[in-house]
């Protein structure tokens, strides 16, 4: 282990939320040809220890970070360190890993390089021929689009020149591939990383993602952007616009971020898998759309003979598998992801029912506004035993979104509304009603004959003989 400080380090200083998790992962180990015996690697900025552990063992790998703190943590670790900021660095390397993007390589006092010069910066630390994995956030990404709070505005001490989208960075992914071939670098894979740029679980090179199996791929990224953001309070579901997104042909260009391997020259012998799932490569995925998405579109049409098609055919062909994970083409039922647990059935039409609810989506069973209620229409419409709705304690993964909230919210007034009208309409029959009774009974006492009828009518003639005395008089 060899600490410098190169000039610009931050002391007491720590970056946090480094870049890490095993799709990144992943993509450094499929580097491995291009380190050989003694090959020099820098990694730029604050990555997780898993991230650099994956780096091959006989390289010599050196850390450049501009907080001390990150530098202290590293110690431990058969590395080289440089503590500092990248307007300092001088030396060259064979590989430069950057997959925390370029934005926490300056440090507070010194030059404020944007987007361009750290790139530039980067390809100048490169020696001829040497490999860039670079990480580039997108400012119109779908994280960006569904966060609460403006990227123009300092919320962390971090954020000492909050540009968001008013930095050059480059818009759309064939706007990054001509700006780094300008700077004399020779793009060889671009992919696209979901849902979080500092630690995606799902990267999907960008022909991929434009020319392959849409439904599929679509429904990878809503399950990663589901997992991630559960819980998490946000303007707008992102499950449902990465979705579109991605079906719709913009996946690319609204992608939370894009990962680039490019090279100082002629290219290297390297070819990324064409998406990253997790920990490795996605198999081959099956053509189709989501079932969830199949029974929500049919709910918004109040299409009942086709919820009552998908459901029947979705216990009958998958019981076990939720709808998020299950693919339909035409009369074909396949398993997205087979390593999720399964459940039974009825579990699954509840989470379906949650899910349903949640998303405040118009669906044909007004009356049905609870989930165990919902469930039950469900279970019967699928041909299941309705008499105990399932338990199910594993929490729904969704993030707490603000537009499904006012939607939630428009529902229940209009039925509040509803039954407004209804109460006031109730409460004019019951006196209309009250008046009829009142006279029935008064007849009725009339023809029985009863003695409170003879007292009545007894006081009514003293009443009228009384009254023609006194105009007699």
């Amino acid at each position: 282990m060899t600490l410098r400080h190169i000039g610009g380090e931050m002391a007491g200083w720590s970056d946090a939320t480094p870049a890490g998790g095993q799709a990144y992962g992943y993509l450094i180990e499929a580097l491995r040809p291009l380190v050989p015996a003694g090959a020099r690697v820098l990694v730029a900025g604050p990555h997780t220890p898993a991230l650099i552990a994956a780096l091959p063992g006989n390289a010599k790998i050196t850390c450049l970070v501009r907080g001390e703190l990150d530098a202290d943590a590293l110690i431990d670790h058969d590395v080289t360190i440089l503590c500092g900021s990248l307007a300092k660095l001088t030396d060259q390397f064979d590989v430069i890993v950057a997959l925390d993007g370029v934005a926490r390589l300056s440090a507070v006092e010194g030059p404020q390089y944007d987007w361009a010069e750290s790139v530039q910066a980067l390809h100048r630390a490169l020696l001829p021929g040497g490999a860039l994995l670079l990480s580039v956030e997108n400012e119109l990404g779908v994280h960006k689009l569904v966060d609460r709070t403006t990227v123009t505005s300092a919320h962390t001490d971090a954020d000492w020149r909050p540009v968001g989208e008013y930095d050059d960075k480059p818009g759309t992914p064939a706007r990054l591939r001509d700006r780094l071939t300008a700077d004399g670098l020779t793009v060889t894979w671009l992919g696209t990383a979901w849902p979080l740029p500092s630690a995606p679980t799902f990267v999907a090179d960008e022909s991929a993602l434009r020319h392959g199996p849409a439904g599929a791929l679509a429904a990878a990224a809503s399950g990663a952007a589901g997992v991630a953001y559960a819980g998490r309070r946000v303007l707008s579901d992102p499950r449902r616009l990465s979705s579109a997104a991605i079906r719709a042909g913009l996946g690319a260009e609204l992608a939370p971020a894009w990962v680039v391997l490019a090279f100082r020259g002629a290219a290297g012998p390297v070819r990324l898998p064409p998406a990253v799932l997790g920990a490795g490569p996605l198999p081959e995925l099956p053509p189709g759309r989501l079932l969830e998405e199949l029974l929500i579109g049919a709910c918004l049409r109040h299409d009942l003979p086709e919820v009552r098609r998908l459901l029947t055919a979705w216990v009958a062909e998958q019981p076990t598998t939720t709808a998020d994970n299950v693919l339909v083409d035409g009369a074909a039922f396949a398993v997205l992801d087979d390593t999720r647990p399964g459940v039974e059935a009825a579990v699954a039409v509840r989470r379906f029912a949650a899910m349903l609810l949640a998303g405040g989506y118009e669906q044909p069973w007004p009356a049905a506004g609870d989930t165990e209620s919902l469930t039950r229409v469900l279970l019967a419409a699928a041909g299941l035993p309705t008499g105990t709705v399932a338990a199910d304690d594993v929490p729904l993964p969704a993030p707490d979104s603000v537009r499904e909230h006012e939607e939630r919210v428009r529902r229940l007034e209009e039925q509040l509304t509803d039954a407004a009208v209804r109460i006031r309409h109730v409460e004019s029959e019951l006196v209309s009603r009250d008046r009829e009774l009142r006279r029935a009974r008064l007849q009725i006492d009339m023809f029985s004959g009863k003695a409170g009828y003879r007292i009545t009518r007894l006081g009514a003639r003293a009443a009228r003989k009384a009254v023609r005395l006194l105009k007699n008089r």
